[in-house]
């Protein structure tokens, strides 16, 4: 069995984002499938904590964490803090390499979720004890550094979650060779149409015929506007001549619970994503919500159409999660979104930034049963079968075991001539 080490800067224990999303599933399908896999993540509220249980083990660290201050409206991470963290992360990372003989590292957005001196120091770490590590990449490279940790590291291969953030990797000079495309997967047993089709209604308040038209994503980015980012003020423009024409229908706004240390920002979104609200005259019509990731299948299934019309996706689970639920899907056509929507098909791409349009969309989606039958049974079939979680992350065990498999190789000759 390979020893795999997964370490990610984001936890399913604290937040429910498209990374911690994908470690969730990643878990699940260890503990099916026996992988023996160690998982390295931060811990929640400061709890450090081992656990072995299902077949994987679960490590939470303290150097994980990061508690940022504003310093001339950026980021920036005490310099005593980091020195602490990065020196226990480094320390910790060589005994667990050698201890549980580890065999590749898969490590998740190093490049933008952790100071970058932890990926110099883990290339340190693997590179010494001669173990691959693959660069598993969520996010575009953006700015400063991101591009040199990229490029310039060690890396085996760098995995990107579609053939966008390839494409945008190879036009900023990463090798053809290193790149390799690897789609996240849905949970297809989680995920699926609920009987109890009226539950979320039941927890809104909201009468049996009223219709729902369901986003969910991030509100908060330290970085960024990401509630113009996730569609969402277009979707607000869009949606208000919608309830303006029919008083029964509802806009419900899907987050996840924000982790405890951003409750702040994530309050100050809020406030202004009812502002947006408020511009447009739609208060009536609007309800956002907070939802744990255990409840998302009974909100999905209770919706009438799903959409996220986002100006920058690089995939989208949140489209196979409704996909998979008996949901049609509206998307746009950037990134990696029409990777999972063929346009017609199994849902509509329509344009980033275009409300009329997407309106229009909507409203073809709450008026008849076509396309909307199609698109459901066309978008089920996409769900279940091409980007089920047992198929894409069967492909990539087999894929992180072939480079196993000739790193071992490279080993065994270096040994052979050192004998000789």
């Amino acid at each position: 069995m390979m020893k795999i080490l997964f370490i990610s800067p984001h936890s399913p224990f604290i937040s429910i984002g498209g990374v911690e999303r994908h470690i969730r599933n990643l878990m699940e399908y260890c503990r099916q499938n026996a992988c023996g896999a160690i998982f390295l993540l931060p811990a929640p509220n400061g709890k450090e904590s081992r656990k072995d249980e299902g077949g994987i083990t679960v490590i939470e660290k303290e150097f994980l964490n990061f508690h940022h201050k504003k310093l001339f409206n950026k980021k920036e991470i005490p310099r005593e803090q980091l020195g602490q963290k990065s020196r226990e992360f480094f320390a910790f990372l060589q005994e667990i390499l050698e201890k549980e003989k580890i065999e590749i590292v898969d490590v998740q957005d190093f490049h933008v979720g952790l100071p970058p001196i932890y990926s110099l120091l883990l290339n340190t770490a693997c590179f010494l004890q001669k173990i691959p590590m693959v660069l598993t990449m969520h996010t575009f490279i953006g700015a400063g550094l991101q591009n040199s940790i990229i490029n310039d590291l060690s890396w085996e291969k760098i995995s990107c979650v579609s053939k966008s953030v390839s494409g945008d990797c190879f036009s900023k000079g990463v090798l053809i060779d290193r790149l390799h495309t690897q789609y996240l997967g849905v949970n297809t047993k989680e995920f699926k149409l609920n009987k109890d089709k009226l539950w979320l209604k039941k927890k809104l308040g909201l009468p049996e015929g009223v219709k729902i038209v369901l986003h969910a994503s991030r509100v908060i980015d330290l970085d960024r506007d990401i509630l113009k980012e996730k569609g969402l003020v277009a979707l607000l423009e869009a949606f208000a001549p919608i309830f303006l024409k029919d008083k029964n229908t509802r806009l419900v706004i899907a987050v996840a619970v924000p982790p405890r240390n951003l409750r702040n920002e994530f309050n100050a979104a809020i406030e202004k994503l009812k502002g947006y609200i408020q511009l447009h005259n739609i208060v009536d019509g609007v309800v956002i919500k907070e939802f744990s990731l255990k409840d998302m299948p009974l909100v999905y299934s209770g919706a009438d159409v799903f959409v996220l019309a986002s100006e920058n996706e690089t995939f989208g689970q949140v489209y196979l999660e409704a996909m998979a639920c008996s949901v049609p899907v509206i998307g746009t056509n950037i990134g990696g979104v029409p990777e999972i929507i063929t346009d017609g098909f199994n849902g509509f791409l329509t344009e980033a930034d275009n409300s009329s349009l997407l309106a229009q969309k909507i409203e073809t989606l709450l008026s008849g049963d076509e396309p909307r039958k199609t698109f459901i049974k066309n978008g089920l079939k996409t769900a279940r079968t091409k980007f089920s979680m047992q198929r894409q992350f069967k492909a990539m065990f087999s894929y992180f075991d072939k480079i196993v498999r000739g790193n071992n190789g490279i080993k065994n000759e270096i040994a052979k001539s050192n004998l000789q």
